[in-house]
């Protein structure tokens, strides 16, 4: 046994060795990667060890230029030709604000929820089916806090005020048609990748519609893993360019919590600066999604089960930037669907014999599909009263 420490000790040292290498290689040659890491790391001595590493040899790694090679690696390997994008539209001149008001709704009687504006037969299974009626009717709802004022030029990065639960009816530019169907694009995060399965299911059985889903798993405004110029704003001007959407729906928030750094500035949850850099970049992204024109419907961020995600803060900032771009843009509120009757949050509804049907996965966070469907319910609603539909009797 005694003779077999040396060697299992040397092949310990080699492995160690190897994989310092392969460390100071990698960060040599991809430094933004190893940038990427260290604002990703929790904040504090993690990150603060990690940035020691990561600067000096990233600029090392920049002054050598080693890492152009793999920017003409990847250059060669993207093939894709490159699509004719359209400039992003301007936010207008002088916004005011809106007071909010609830959204007339097509009536759907609901089974599983007093509160939800969807008639949904639901089963043990967990399926829903959509039975609308054929009368639409007007409802309101209580009074809300109006959103935060904007300025003309900027949006404020003040604390916003609690967003509305609905901003007043969007009218629609044209109503669809199976000849001319009505082209939806769905963007967000992994809150939209539940969603669009939903839209999905309810609204692309329609010859009138056709649904994008495009949510992406683990993104956020506040999220350093993608570069927000070359990456995401480049993404959406090729989505709108490509599917040229009449709408765009929007759903966010389930990562912007996290307290990441950006460009190497620290955003603390909750602080004005963070507030401020998500209202430049909801701005930024409603100035692509609506370059040829589109209408953007955004939903509230739902309310967590932990308080933690920031709801509220979120939902202000959103309220905030809907409110700049004034008439080419809706907010809906997404607790009228996944809240109790006081708006609060709720794991679960009850099936027609009272059994109890979960509304909302593990953590509290996404969307089981009964809980997508009906937001996707909510919308189809919004775009009949709008205009964009009509209702399917």
């Amino acid at each position: 046994m005694s003779r077999q420490r040396p060697r299992a000790r040397g092949r310990a040292g080699r492995s160690f060795l190897v994989a310092v290498l392969v460390l100071v290689s990698g960060s040599l040659a991809l430094p933004d990667s190893v940038d990427t890491w260290a604002a990703t790391q929790p904040a504090g001595w993690r990150r603060s060890l990690v940035r020691t590493w990561a600067d000096p040899v990233g600029d090392l790694g920049r002054r050598l230029r080693l890492d152009e090679p793999m920017a003409v690696m990847a250059d060669l390997v993207d093939t894709d030709p490159t699509m004719v994008t359209l400039p992003p539209a301007e936010r207008p001149a002088t916004a005011t604000t809106r007071q909010p008001a609830a959204s007339p709704t097509t009536t759907r009687s609901t089974v599983a929820s007093p509160t939800t504006t969807g008639q949904t037969a639901v089963t043990t299974s967990g399926q829903t089916s959509v039975s609308p009626s054929t009368t639409p009717s007007t409802t309101a709802a209580p009074p809300e806090q109006p959103s935060a004022m904007v300025a003309s030029t900027t949006i404020a990065a003040t604390a916003p005020e609690p967003a509305p639960s609905t901003t007043p009816p969007t009218p629609a530019l044209r109503t669809a048609t199976p000849e001319e169907p009505l082209r939806v694009l769905a963007v967000g995060d992994s809150l939209m990748l539940d969603l669009q399965y939903g839209l999905e299911r309810v609204l692309d059985p329609r010859p009138d519609v056709v649904v994008e889903g495009r949510g992406a798993l683990g993104f956020g405004f506040t999220v350093p893993h993608w570069d927000w110029d070359d990456d995401v704003l480049a993404d959406y001007a090729d989505m709108v360019a490509s599917f040229q959407p009449d709408v765009v729906v929007v759903m966010i928030g389930a990562n912007e919590f996290q307290g990441y750094a950006l460009e190497g500035e620290d955003l603390e949850p909750g602080s004005e600066r963070w507030r401020e850099v998500l209202l430049e970049r909801a701005d930024d992204a409603m100035s692509h999604w609506r370059a040829g024109g589109a209408t953007v419907y955004w939903w509230t961020t739902p309310t967590m089960r932990g308080a933690g995600y920031l709801t509220d803060d979120l939902n202000g900032v959103w309220a905030t930037t809907i409110d700049a771009w004034m008439e080419g843009a809706g907010m809906i509120d997404s607790m009228a669907i996944l809240g109790g009757p006081d708006g609060a949050y709720r794991e679960s509804i009850e099936d027609s014999d009272g059994s109890p049907i979960p509304l909302r996965k593990e953590h509290g966070v996404h969307f089981f599909e009964v809980g997508a469907d009906l937001l996707a319910m909510q919308l189809e609603d919004r775009l009949v009263v709008d205009g964009w539909l009509v209702y399917r009797g």
